[in-house]
């Protein structure tokens, strides 16, 4: 039976052009439903790469379910759609820092 994972990454883009010039980084949030940890690991890692994003670390993982977003209704938007679409990822992302003089 598979199970649904939340996974939280930091990450960076892999060059920084286009419309990624101005972003340092993100956290990466990432909903998989799997088998187990490692598989779901292993999906997300590789679907943030191909979308042109180093992982840089894993944050957090935790297995969750639907009662984990009683009060959180956004939150339980994502854990629904990764239950349709079995992935779904998120970036929170923070701009370059500016160097100092």
């Amino acid at each position: 039976m598979e199970e649904m994972f939340l996974l939280i990454y930091h990450g960076k883009p892999q060059s920084q052009t286009g419309d990624l010039e101005d972003i340092g980084g993100a956290y990466i949030k990432c909903w998989i439903e799997s088998e187990n940890f490692k598989q779901a690991d292993i999906v997300a890692r590789n679907e943030i790469e191909e979308m042109n994003w180093n992982v840089l670390v894993l944050d957090e993982a935790y297995t969750i379910t639907r009662e984990d977003y009683l009060e959180d209704k956004n939150g339980l938007e994502y854990y629904e759609q990764a239950l349709i679409d079995k992935q779904v990822y998120v970036f929170h992302t923070y701009p370059v820092k500016e160097k100092e003089d």
